[in-house]
Formats: C-alpha cells, structure tokens, sequence
C-alpha cells in the first residue's frame, strides 16, 4: 500500500470519527434551560389564518409545559394532555434546533364551539411534527419560543406569561397528570395553593379526601382501575373539578 493511500484512509477514518461524533452530539443533546418552561399559547396558525388567543371569548388559552426530564403536559382548549419530546441540538451545523412531541397522550372532552381549533392545535402532537425552535429575547424574564412546524401545518407562539387577562390563574392553568395514572397524580398550577382536594368515583362516593395539603402530589395506587373526578379547592377559595383515568 502507498504512503498515498495510507494517508487518505487514514483521513478518512478521522472524518468518519468527527461525523459520528457530531451525530452522537445530536441525538444525546439535552434540552437547554431556556425551553424548560410553563409556556402559554399566545397565537398559531389555524388552516390559513393565524389566531391570537387574547381574540377569542374564552377565559384561558392552551398551556404548554417543557420539562427536563423530557416529558411535557398541560392543556388545550378543553383537554389535559401528557407525553414526552425530543430535543435535538444542531449547534455543530450552525441551524435551529429542533423539537418534536413523542407519545402523547389527550383526554377526549369535546370542546364544543372550538372542536375544530382543539384539533387542528393537537396535529404536531399527535403526528410526533418536527418543530424548528426559534428563541425571543424579551424584557426582564419575560420569554418566547416559536414553534415553526412544516409549511403545510405552520407555527405557535408560546410566552412563559399568559396571552389574558385572567383574574384566576391558579384555576384556569390547573394541570393533573400523569392522566391516565398508576401510583399517584400530581397538580401543578400557577401558585400550587391547593386547601384540598377530594377525589370521587363516577357513582359520587368519596375515595379520597385531602385538608391542608403539603404536597401536590396525592398517592392513588389502592384505587380500583377506573374513571375518577377530583375536585380541587384552592387556598383563595375558589374550586374547580377535573377527571383522570386509573389503570
């Protein structure tokens, strides 16, 4: 073998090590501490339109909630959601990083007059869309992503403050997840200042009851599989009632 031949193998061997090292970079990427966020629904594209929630005569808009540990919840127009995401970080190549939903999980309420808008904002979840993030410096903490899906579905526009005036935040944002559950639920809002919380079977019969909590996390593992309601009375208050699935 010539002296030649030996050098091009030998470059090709160290271009075939950075390329699977870049690729390795890539699919390890872990989601950066700007996404990691409780996000509200501020505007997205809507067939051909684009919608601002702060338009709509509603009294909360769609939430979206990254962790970092890879998993992501909250709520749309009517319905709780759960699931994962991945992040995948093209830094090495100078391009948007990318995100995309992964086995996400929807309650089926009907939203009645806004069904159709449920649906159409639940389409990148549920056919796992690949998102281009784009990252908006705002004042002081204020934050915004941008969610740039394909040109046949569009984008949303998510800022870690809500797009309405609302006068209770603590309800209107209240997420429970993991729904469906094994072991134990756990309910996140705003302010997390929950007085207490019953929990009801579908026949009114109370299977758990909680005063004073000092947790949000409640341990549902001796429950029957089944349909369950818990009602959630706020520190202010102010109630509110959700449903969840015990398996």
């Amino acid at each position: 073998m010539s002296l030649h031949t030996k050098k091009n193998l030998k470059i090709k061997k160290i271009l075939l090590f950075i390329s699977l090292f870049l690729t390795m970079q890539v699919l390890v990427a872990q989601p950066p501490e700007y996404i990691v966020d409780h996000w509200y629904l501020h505007s997205f594209t809507y067939i051909d339109e684009v919608v601002s929630i702060s338009d709509l005569p509603i009294s909360e808009g769609p939430t979206l909630v990254i962790d970092a540990d890879y998993t992501l919840h909250g709520v749309g127009f009517c319905n709780d959601y759960t699931g994962e995401y991945e992040y995948i970080s093209n830094e090495p190549f100078g391009v948007d990083d990318n995100f995309i939903p992964r086995n996400v999980v929807i309650e089926t309420e009907n939203c009645s007059d806004y069904e159709a808008m449920e649906n159409y904002f639940f389409i990148p979840f549920v056919e796992e869309k690949t998102a281009d993030i784009f990252e908006v410096n705002l004042p002081g903490d204020d934050k915004q992503i941008v969610l740039q899906y394909d040109f046949s579905y569009g984008y949303q526009v998510y800022k870690n403050f809500p797009a309405l005036d609302i006068e209770d935040i603590s309800i209107n944002d209240l997420v429970i997840f993991p729904n469906p559950t094994q072991n134990k639920l756990i309910l996140q809002s705003a302010t997390n200042n929950f007085d207490s919380v019953i929990i009801t079977d579908i026949h009114g019969r109370i299977m758990i009851s909680i005063k004073d909590m000092v947790s949000n996390e409640i341990d549902v593992s001796a429950l029957n599989s089944g349909m369950y309601f818990i009602s959630i009375q706020f520190s202010t208050g102010n109630s509110t009632k959700k449903k969840f699935i015990k398996h």
